[in-house]
């Protein structure tokens, strides 16, 4: 069990992740933004990914498409689709992301390159 509440943790420059798990199977983080931060566009050529928003508002752009994500919500995409994450609100806003541990996945096909997430 993991107490989000109290592993959350922020910094002026840049987002702050934090590992909860990774097993053979499935990884998982948060990612907390102040204010004007984000993660840049990016891609991972052979997970799926679910995003939920446990505080303030998410602006994604995924696939081409710009959605407002309030806390509360969940987005989920399949491998390939570019995507980013920005905190444009006055709030702090803090993501948990689940997704296929990579090497489960290895001998699957890739549809592009993979960036650090977050």
């Amino acid at each position: 069990m993991f107490d989000l509440h109290a592993l959350k943790a922020f910094a002026p420059a840049q987002r702050v992740r934090t590992m909860l798990f990774k097993t053979d199977q499935l990884w998982s983080e948060i990612a907390c933004y102040e204010p004007g931060q984000s993660t840049v566009m990016h891609q991972h050529p052979r997970e799926e990914e679910a995003i939920f928003v446990l505080e303030g508002t998410a602006h994604m752009r995924i696939g081409g498409v710009e959605h407002e994500v309030r806390a509360g919500s969940v987005v989920h995409f399949g491998h390939g689709v570019l995507h980013d994450v920005r905190n444009l609100g006055p709030e702090r806003c803090v993501i948990m992301f689940v997704k296929v541990n990579p090497k489960v996945l290895r001998g699957a096909p890739a549809a592009g390159g993979d960036a650090a997430h977050g």
